[in-house]
């Protein structure tokens, strides 16, 4: 018999090899049989495409508060960031600043956080669609992500948060392909990656380090010890941007943080150790009021909790969905352990180490940056779970028809809510801090020595008077770098004709009168506050609350009411608070509307005095009380004393000290308007009800609310 007829008749039983090859293929899950998404860099980029135009279309058109204005000033100018030196954003905001187009140039350093922000979007669609095989699970991913009222608002403007997304956006792309395909020069590329996302931000090394352990045991094989040695150069060449910081610190720059020179300098701006390294500040240190203990719960909560506002509820929802019941796919199980395993590594470790406080709004708008690193692994994990649904659904024929437009419009909706609910995080008209340093510099007299203090202000100051020359007649100083003596070494080399004396600004060194008197021909203007601890300045010298600034005029030649009133009201017009302050408690703008209340106080308790040194003058105490009624007005207003809210201004504690101030302004004005005296009462019974125990202003409050009551007997009494 012909062996070949005999093999061709059919026995009832398959071959053993094509038999266990037919059963395993009859194993495989669903999503492993998918194919491969066709043209896989389409949805990335288009994902890349709109974001960026979305981010560039409500980009700041100048300097915002925060870290902003001086990452873009120390760049551009060649000088040395803030621990631990950012030196890849520094080089890439000076390509950026050199850019011909833009408005201004801080416009042009704000385009790189855009960029860099819808690059990490584009890396994050292509991870998610290459780990699940579906195009939606990437669309949503990005999304979610690039929708992010944080993302959102840090993509507007210059910091390092955007660009820190797009390296670990580009360390998971990286991850996941070698995850697919061990290779050599996969591992070589991520750590290249991840060496120049350390000469960013140190929080990626929450995620690096996972990701690089990983990558290392998949492509084990494929390395060898020699792959290993070359993976580990790529990783130090990485690091290669560090030593600009030694070129930069070597500059001529106006400002350039700490002395990196030497090896030594270098290693302590990288560590951060004036920073308490990996925590928010040191605890040691009494003059950071906000660094305390105890923060873990209130930053895991602000960090996890706060996730299901910002991902619309539904991005948090389907992670969990892709981290604890992932598709039957051995590749997504093992992806979602890992990116759960990533995400629980960072939010736990983070929430240990960081030492803010979370009790003021203004620290948890700080916080909030370090919250995108998190955000970006759980929308990651939201497209891994719509692809674990979406292959469920498909598994057992629910709308088979209909679930790839479904799952689409989802994407389309989910982004479409994203813009419609988080449009406020842009920045498109956001000029605030631009026209509170321009405001407050126009009250400033020629060649002046102006101090400023706080994240808040000193920043934008350094970006507007070094970069757009802002008042280039005038010097100014930072307040809290002034104990610092490569500051002080810098500010007179810039400046030579500027005496500091000897030392530093601390207690128990130079004070603000000793500056005064070391240059007696620059006067000193100082925008924010004083600190409590020198008042050296009270010999000899009176405060004048001008506007928004604080001018140090010696007694001898102090203006006349007149004189101050006409000045005050001249400059005082080229800043609104109530803008600032239409913008979220917490945010740098509405700090900088509190900023300007607080020195319309000032201001007012001025007049109050030029009216009792004029015997109790109307004219003054008219001023004062206006100014004040104002602030609470712009404060939410006091029904007590009939004093209504503005709708669009924010609700702001009122400190006691107004309240007494009122009082004191009432109690003046009652004396020609009897209308007032019920009006001092109440302002003075308000002050009493919430001044502290120990204010020493209390007795003689309690003694005119006596006297105003009629009891004047009770009050001599007092």
């Amino acid at each position: 018999m012909d062996r070949n007829k005999q093999g061709s008749r059919p026995s009832g039983k398959a071959p053993v090899g094509k038999g266990l090859a037919r059963s395993k293929r009859a194993q495989v899950p669903v999503d492993e049989a998918v194919e491969p998404v066709g043209r896989p860099w389409l949805a990335p980029l288009v994902s890349f495409v709109v974001l960026l135009a979305l981010y560039v279309a409500t980009l700041a058109p100048s300097v915002v508060g925060g870290d902003s204005g001086e990452l873009t000033a120390v760049s551009v100018l060649g000088g040395v960031p803030h621990p631990p030196g950012f030196p890849v954003f520094a080089m890439l905001a000076r390509l950026f600043a050199a850019l011909p187009f833009g408005p201004s140039v801080a416009w042009r350093v704000n385009l790189l956080s855009a960029v860099s922000t819808a690059a990490a979007a584009g890396f994050l669609c292509a991870t998610a669609q290459r780990l699940s095989n579906s195009v939606a699970a990437g669309c949503l991913a990005a999304a979610l992500f690039g929708t992010n009222p944080i993302v959102w608002h840090n993509a507007t403007a210059a910091e390092v948060f955007g660009l820190n997304a797009f390296f670990v956006a580009l360390a998971l792309w990286l991850w996941q392909r070698i995850e697919r395909e061990p290779t050599s020069r996969g591992m070589f590329a991520l750590c290249l990656a991840s060496g120049l996302a350390m000469g960013n931000h140190h929080t990626f090394v929450f995620v690096g380090v996972p990701l690089l352990l990983r990558s290392w045991w998949v492509a084990r094989h494929q390395l060898r010890a020699r792959g290993v040695a070359v993976a580990l150069g790529c990783g130090l060449l990485g690091l290669l941007p560090y030593a600009y910081l030694m070129i930069a610190s070597s500059s001529r720059a106006p400002l350039s943080w700490g002395d990196q020179s030497t090896v030594s300098g270098l290693l302590a701006h990288f560590l951060r150790r004036d920073y308490g390294t990996f925590g928010m500040g040191q605890a040691s240190a009494k003059s950071q009021v906000f660094v305390e203990a105890g923060t873990f719960a209130p930053t895991l909560y602000q960090m996890l909790g706060g996730s299901l506002r910002r991902l619309l509820f539904v991005g948090p929802l389907l992670a969990v969905i892709g981290l604890l019941w992932p598709a039957r796919s051995r590749q997504q199980r093992t992806a979602g352990r890992i990116v759960l395993g990533i995400l629980l590594g960072y939010t736990l470790l983070f929430a240990g180490l960081s030492n803010l406080s979370t009790e003021a709004p203004i620290y948890r708008t700080v916080l909030s940056r370090f919250f995108i690193q998190s955000d970006l692994l759980l929308a990651l994990a939201a497209g891994l779970g719509l692809a674990a649904l979406t292959s469920r659904m498909r598994a057992r024929g629910l709308w088979a028809h209909w679930l790839p437009g479904l799952v689409l419009s989802l994407c389309l909706l989910t982004f479409l809510a994203g813009v419609a609910t988080n449009a406020h995080a842009g920045q498109r008209k956001n000029t605030v801090l631009r026209d509170f340093v321009t405001a407050a510099f126009a009250a400033v007299p020629p060649n002046a020595i102006v101090i400023t203090m706080g994240d808040h202000l000193s920043g934008a100051v350094f970006y507007l008077h070094e970069v757009e020359k802002l008042r280039p007649d005038t010097i100014h100083l930072d307040r809290n770098l002034l104990a610092g003596s490569w500051y002080c070494q810098r500010v007179t080399r810039s400046h030579p004709d500027l005496v500091l004396p000897k030392g530093l600004y601390v207690p128990g060194g130079w004070t603000m009168r000793q500056l005064m008197l070391a240059n007696p021909l620059r006067p000193l203007v100082i925008v924010d506050r004083l600190d409590s601890w020198d008042e050296s300045w009270k010999n000899g010298f009176r405060l004048a609350p001008t506007g928004l600034t604080h001018a140090l005029i010696p007694a001898t030649s102090f203006p006349s009411f007149e004189q101050w009133a006409a000045r005050d009201h001249e400059v005082a017009a080229a800043f609104d608070p109530k803008v600032a302050l239409r913008f979220p408690p917490g945010s740098w703008e509405h700090v900088a509307g509190e900023l300007a209340l607080n020195n319309q106080v000032l201001r007012a308790q001025l007049a109050l005095s030029y009216s009792q040194e004029m015997g109790d003058a109307e004219a003054p105490a008219r001023l004062g009380v206006g100014l004040l009624e104002e602030v609470l007005r712009l404060a939410g207003g006091s029904k007590a004393l009939g004093i209504a809210g503005e709708s669009q201004g924010s609700p702001l504690a009122t400190h006691p000290a107004v309240l007494k101030s009122l009082g004191v302004g009432y109690d003046i004005l009652s004396q020609k308007d009897p209308t007032f005296v019920a009006r001092a009462a109440k302002a003075f019974e308000m002050f009493v009800q919430t001044a502290s125990p120990d204010d020493p202003d209390l007795p003689a409050a309690r003694a005119r609310l006596l006297r105003l009551r009629g009891n004047p007997a009770a009050a001599a009494g007092r």
